[in-house]
């Protein structure tokens, strides 16, 4: 019976105990990681500036917190009849995109050509006129940038085959140097790069491997997929020396299947070099890979497919008239 009442009474207290004692607090949740910051990089120009986007597309579609958007037209120009729609168009996107982000433009193609002002007068290419036009049309977009904040790269015109053009892309690419540096843009000049070791245009070039491969279109104004890829490598550098935040944007290359550089339409006249550069000898490009299975370098992205990559809402590639790049 002693027996008895001390396991009824030991029971008894245990309980007690239990029920006195703290409750246990369940753990405390955990904050959802933070999304890695997204990086909005947007491409503004001509068929140059669209292959300039396909060779950025090659090197960073495996980048997920980079978001590339195709801006760049076929036939865009700041001459161009149509640029009242285009600027207007061309304010939208830049609304769209908010503060901050990149943008990289390249112009040149379509422009050089007689332009008339909002009033509908003619001035001939190169006149004082004419500069006075198309100066104005580059701060706009230069100070429409800066405006919203956004890191700007504007890239110079290349050295191209006809030699009786290289005076007018000097006079053009001098006018983009001398306005993106009063707005505080990164200037990129491709003058100094794919020169033969005697200052001329340069169809060819060896790669890394010391593999001849084709730079340039068959148009001599255009390049391949390879030289946009190369392009596109000079950009990244440059962003990575504007801003910190892109100092990993430009990932290390990979094999990845050749596909064909944009499409130019009837050349117009080609751009070319500037100043001093005709005397430089190229530089060495960047270590690009070479499709094993077709001994070809990477191509560049075209068309809707290539659109529709990196969180980007890319833009098929438009018709355009004869004579418009």
């Amino acid at each position: 019976m002693n027996r008895r009442l001390v396991i009824v009474f030991g029971a008894f207290f245990c309980l007690s105990a239990v029920a006195s004692a703290e409750p246990v607090a369940p753990p405390a949740t955990l904050p959802p990681p933070a999304a890695p910051v997204q990086t909005t990089i947007s491409v503004y120009g001509d068929s140059l500036a669209d292959g300039v986007w396909s060779g950025l597309y090659d090197r960073l579609k495996s980048q997920p917190q980079t978001r590339l958007v195709r801006h760049s037209q076929l036939g865009a120009g700041l001459t161009r009849p149509d640029y009242a729609s285009w600027q207007a168009e061309t304010a939208r996107q830049i609304d769209d995109a908010g503060e901050g982000g990149y943008a990289i433009v390249m112009f040149g193609a379509n422009d050089m050509q007689g332009v008339r002002d909002e009033n509908r007068k003619g001035y001939l290419f190169k006149s004082p006129g004419w500069t006075n036009v198309y100066t104005q049309r580059i701060d706009w977009l230069l100070q429409t940038l800066k405006d919203h904040h956004v890191t700007t790269v504007w890239i110079g015109l290349p050295v191209m085959r006809k030699p009786e053009t290289n005076e007018d892309a000097k006079f053009m690419t001098g006018l983009y140097e001398a306005e993106a540096k009063k707005y505080g843009a990164v200037f990129l000049p491709l003058y100094q790069d794919y020169l033969d070791a005697d200052g001329n245009f340069m169809a060819r070039i060896d790669d890394s491997r010391q593999k001849s491969q084709q730079l340039r279109s068959d148009d001599g104004i255009h390049f391949t997929g390879y030289g946009y890829q190369l392009v596109a490598s000079k950009v990244l550098t440059r962003l990575q020396m504007a801003s910190a935040p892109v100092a990993k944007l430009a990932p290390k290359p990979a094999d990845v299947p050749a596909r064909p550089a944009p499409a130019a339409e009837t050349p117009a006249p080609p751009p070319s070099a500037t100043g001093a550069a005709a005397a430089s000898p190229h530089v060495t490009p960047a270590d690009l890979p070479v499709n094993p299975s077709s001994g070809q370098p990477p191509g560049a992205a075209t068309g809707a497919a290539a659109g529709s990559s990196i969180g980007s809402h890319g833009r098929a590639l438009i018709g355009t008239p004869a004579r418009q790049l």
